[in-house]
């Protein structure tokens, strides 16, 4: 319950993240299949609420893009989930999560922009690495997608929104794979009701306090919180 109102308290406050904080904690006590499901589905509900406020200021042609390159990852990702075993599901995430948190330090407070011409081939790198590492581990999906999105020098809400329907659409289409590989039991439904309230409890939080944090301390206490838990994961 902790872990799921600070996550949603992050994700209030920077627009993404939640996922990424959920799943470094849940993974300590719950199967990874278990905690990116559950995660994945809470993502998809506060993105839904996003997306009905503001769906006609998304930049659907950018969208596109990003969907099409994202469905390729998620498709290749549910390829490797089924070769994987959980220790090594495990152990993956956690290297993942000391790359993602060394990444964290080196752009705390601001993510890289990238020269316009190179747009293409960072939207397919993009594209395919958040499908993919979002099918294996809910994770790092945002900060991928803000490093395309930031060489577009879009207006902020027209950004937020886009982004939270591609963040939407994968949700959607990592979710129905998951039903199908039997991840949503009946024990993960309690769960998600469970963690309804804490995302509205979250995201109240987030508004109010975290916003109100030095971005680049913020990002760096994040960064080691999660560069501990890749180590702890690895070790485990």
């Amino acid at each position: 319950m902790v872990v799921l109102t600070c996550a949603f308290a992050v994700r209030s406050a920077a627009g993404f993240g939640a996922v990424l904080i959920a799943m470094t904690m849940l993974a300590f006590v719950l199967p990874v299949s278990t905690a990116v499901s559950i995660t994945t589905a809470l993502t998809a509900i506060t993105s839904i609420h996003h997306l009905s406020r503001d769906w006609h200021r998304v930049a659907w042609r950018h969208f596109t893009i990003m969907a099409l390159y994202s469905a390729v990852g998620i498709g290749l990702g549910f390829y490797l989930i089924n070769l994987l075993n959980e220790r090594a599901l495990r152990q993956s995430l956690g290297m993942f999560l000391i790359v993602y948190a060394l990444y964290a330090w080196v752009t705390a407070g601001a993510s890289p922009v990238l020269p316009a011409r190179w747009r293409g081939a960072l939207a397919a790198s993009t594209g395919i690495s958040g499908g993919l590492l979002g099918t294996l581990f809910g994770a790092g999906v945002g900060p991928i997608y803000v490093v395309y999105f930031n060489t577009l020098r879009m207006e902020r809400e027209i950004f937020r929104v886009t982004m939270s329907t591609v963040v939407l659409l994968g949700g959607a289409a990592r979710i129905a794979g998951y039903a199908r590989m039997g991840f949503y039991e009946t024990s993960s439904v309690v769960l998600i009701v469970i963690g309804l309230p804490l995302v509205v409890i979250g995201s109240w939080l987030g508004d109010r306090v975290i916003r109100r944090l030095n971005p680049r301390i913020f990002g760096q206490l994040v960064g080691g919180l999660i560069l501990l838990s890749g180590i702890a994961l690895l070790v485990k």
